[in-house]
Formats: structure tokens, C-alpha cells, sequence
């Protein structure tokens, strides 16, 4: 039934909203929204082609979801209206193309080169998704409508965290993902942009600027209900520097009151949740670091043993295989297949190698460092939204020593839906500070 209806949704759906996104630039702008929010379904509803359902590791199958649909909708509508205006090379496209070259390279080692394949063909619609994004920004769809599918996504989060916390009485809840680790990945690269936008967006009305916030402070509410105590942390220096960099871009007697009482409310819950967290972080298993340990001592090996890797999503199955590998394992000798290295970083040089390493952290970097630069030096919200991006995706790489996020495909997707928003928008605003000057001469000339 799920590959009927993928199949209906692919002859119909994706013909029928282009010929939308071609005719207005409001639905398109709908449809942007939809993508956005798409990414908090998690696995619900993709399908997956070729499965091997029983294996580890991050990719199981040739994969197509609901955000692939939407993502080629746009694009359909892109090229048939606006090619004369897309970009066709968009900020970034070099290294990860280099990226994904590594990837191809490491089928040179791979035991089983069908399993690369499953993550070769993310890849693409990765490409084609973050490549749509952008144009749709760039070509004139505002940004708003990114924000309000954001907006959808962060309550719909927040519901399902308060249905399972209260309701069905989770001691971890783990939201519309299959654990309790992707809510954290998920909601602080989504936090920073809206409580920036909630609190110094003067083009909200209240109604909009209280949903916003409500989304925001509700994916907050939701890391906390996981008890990840590492997702705990980055989200609350997340609101603390997002509320500092609202009071420095964008100064108004709103953002002063919004921010006040944003962490006078943070710091009531913070308070009634203060043993719950205390005690999560006193009798944390020690079980999990060990883990985790072992298999970055494996992913260590791996990369030494093999210099392009032992293949693009074949940790699993290396670990599986080779004894030497498993020799460190000891919380997790008795799986009957062996895990994936959590450390993203020490995952990908066992994978592909280090000099793939070195390719990863620069596509991965570049879009950190524009949005870092852009922001610091743009006055006004448009600096705040920029420095929010960087404020998430800093958050990624930072629970990357933890988690393999980058390999989660909602995480990767919302990483490169904000990713594709966040250079288009810095992109306008590059273009336009190079127009004020012809600008101003031109009227110096004129007087």
C-alpha cells in the first residue's frame, strides 16, 4: 500500500504542485513551508527500495520521502519559470561535490558496495533538495515561509513530547524519531532561527510572534523530556546567545521584555525539572560512554588499516566481519551485528578515509564561516537570522563528537533545507550591499 501510494504521489502529486509553484509565487512559498516541516516526520514517510531492513548502519535501502517529492516539485517549477534566474552553481557545490567523489573512492575497499550505494543515492537527493532550497530563496520566495513550516514542525514536536512525557509517562521520550538522540540534533538546529524571529521580527503580529515562540521554547521543552544531557546544555547556551545576539543586531524595548521573560520562564521550568536533570546527570549509565568508546577505538583501526576507508556506510558490516575490529568491543560483544561509530568524525576517516575528513569538515565548515561572517557584519535582524543559522549548525557539530547526526537523514535534511535558506539569504544580502553603493552615488550625482 506504502508503494502505491508513493507511486500515485510521484505520477500526480509532484506534476500537480509544480504546475502551483509555476502559477504563484504564494504557493510556492506554501509548498517551501511544507518542505521545511517535512523533516519532522522522521522515517514515516519514506520508502525504501531494495531494503536490507536487518542492517546497522545509518542507510538501509534506496530511499525516496515525502521531502524528496516536495524538494522535486520545486525544482520542476524552477526550471520550467526561473531558469533564466537560478544559480546554477550555488554557494558550496564544489566541496561537496569533492564530498561526494570521496564517497565513490571509498567503493574501492568496500566489502559491500551495495550498501555505499544506499548512501550514494542520498547524496543525490541531498544535493537536489539543499540546490532547490536555495533557488526558491534566491528567486524571490521570502523566507518567512521557511520560518512559518519551522513553526509547524517545532509544535508538532512539542505535542508529541507532551503526549509521551505526560500521557504514556516516558522516561525519555523520543518525539517522531525512532530514538531519544535524533530530538536534540533536530530542535537545537531549529531554535536559534525561531526565537530570533519571534523575538525581533517586527513584521510578526502578535499572533505569529507568540506561535514562533511557542515553537521554539516547546522544542526546548522537548531536548529537556529526552534527558540528553549533552542536547540539555547546547540548548540552553543556545537561547542564552540567541537572546544576546537579538539585544546586539536588532535593540528594541521588545526584544529587552520577550528576552526577560523568556528566561524568567526558562528558569521556573528549569526549576521544577532541576532533579530530574541533576539526577539523569548523577546516574547516567556509564555503559553508553563505553560504548561509544569502543567503537571510536574501532573507527580508529578501520582508518589506519585502510586509507580510502572500508566503504561509505560499511562501519556496520566491517565491525561485523573482521574480529580484529570487534576485539574492542566489550559492552556491545554480545550484538550479533556491530553498531555504527557515534563520533561523525572518526565514522566518516573509517568510512572514506582522512583525507575525506579533511573534504567533510570544509563543505561542512564553509557553510558555518559564511553565515558566521555574514552575520557579524549585517546590521539588523538580517545579521540575527544568519547568526542563528551558525548558532545550529555549530550545535551539530558539536553533538557530532557524540552522535553520527550527519548520517540521520531528517537531521541531514534539516541541516541543508537551513543550509540552502541561510546562503541564498546571505547571498541577497552580499548582492544588495553592493548595489548601495551605486545607489548612493547616484544620487550624490543627481544633487
Amino acid at each position: 500500500m506504502k508503494y502505491i501510494a508513493f507511486l500515485l504521489a510521484l505520477l500526480g502529486g509532484v506534476p500537480v504542485l509544480t504546475m502551483l509553484s509555476i502559477g504563484s509565487q504564494k504557493r510556492r512559498g506554501q509548498i517551501l513551508a511544507v518542505l521545511a516541516a517535512s523533516a519532522v516526520l522522521g522515517d514515516a514517510t519514506g520508502v525504501n527500495f531494495f531494503s536490507t531492513e536487518s542492517y546497522r548502519g545509518p542507510d538501509r535501502g534506496f530511499e525516496v520521502t515525502l521531502t524528496d517529492l516536495l524538494a522535486l516539485s520545486l525544482l520542476g517549477a524552477l526550471l520550467l519559470k526561473d531558469s533564466a534566474r537560478v544559480k546554477w552553481v550555488p554557494t558550496n557545490t564544489i566541496p561537496m561535490a569533492m564530498l561526494y567523489v570521496c564517497g565513490f573512492i571509498s567503493l574501492l575497499d568496500a566489502s559491500a558496495p551495495l550498501l555505499s550505494a544506499f548512501t550514494l543515492f542520498k547524496g543525490v537527493r541531498l544535493y537536489i533538495l539543499y540546490w532547490t532550497v536555495y533557488n526558491t530563496i534566491a528567486t524571490g520566495t521570502d523566507i518567512a515561509w521557511l520560518r512559518r513550516g519551522l513553526v509547524a514542525a517545532g509544535l508538532w514536536m512539542s505535542l508529541f513530547a507532551v503526549k509521551q512525557k505526560y500521557l504514556e509517562g516516558l522516561y525519555r521520550i523520543h518525539g517522531t524519531f525512532d530514538h531519544s538522540n535524533g530530538v536534540p540534533l533536530y530542535s537545537n538546529l531549529v531554535i536559534p532561527f525561531l526565537l530570533m524571529t519571534a523575538v525581533s521580527d517586527r513584521r510578526l503580529d502578535r499572533r505569529e510572534a507568540l506561535a514562533t515562540l511557542a515553537a521554539a521554547l516547546g522544542l526546548v521543552f522537548s531536548v529537556v523530556t529526552t534527558q540528553s544531557r549533552a542536547g540539555t546544555i547546547l540548548s540552553g547556551g543556545l537561547v542564552l546567545g540567541t537572546l544576546l545576539v537579538a539585544s546586539w543586531k536588532a535593540p528594541s524595548r521588545r526584544v529587552t521584555r520577550v528576552s526577560w521573560a523568556v528566561m524568567l520562564l526558562l528558569g521556573v521550568g528549569g526549576a521544577m525539572a532541576a532533579d530530574t536533570i541533576i539526577r539523569r546527570f548523577q546516574e547516567a549509565p556509564e555503559s553508553s560512554e563505553q560504548a561509544r568508546e569502543e567503537f571510536n577505538a574501532a573507527a580508529l583501526d578501520m582508518a589506519r588499516d585502510h586509507p580510502t576507508g572500508v566503504g561509505l556506510n560499511n562501519f556496520s558490516r566491517a565491525l561485523t566481519e573482521n574480529e580484529g575490529y570487534r576485539s574492542h568491543l566489550e559492552v556491545m560483544k554480545g550484538e550479533e551485528q556491530g553498531g555504527v561509530a557515534h563520533h561523525i568524525y572518526l565514522l566518516t576517516a573509517a568510512e572514506m578515509g582522512w583525507y575525506t575528513l579533511a573534504v567533510f569538515v570544509l563543505a561542512l565548515g564553509r557553510f558555518w564561516a559564511v553565515s558566521l561572517w555574514s552575520g557579524f557584519f549585517t546590521k539588523g535582524l538580517d545579521g540575527g537570522i544568519q547568526l542563528a543559522f551558525c548558532f545550529g549548525a555549530t550545535a551539530l557539530h558539536a553533538q557530532g563528537t557524540l552522535e553520527w547526526g550527519f548520517r540521520v537523514t531528517p537531521i541531514v535534511y534539516q541541516f541543508l533545507i537551513l543550509a540552502g535558506a541561510a546562503m541564498a539569504h546571505a547571498a541577497g544580502l552580499r548582492k544588495a550591499a553592493a548595489h548601495a553603493p551605486r545607489a548612493k552615488s547616484r544620487k550624490a550625482t543627481a544633487k
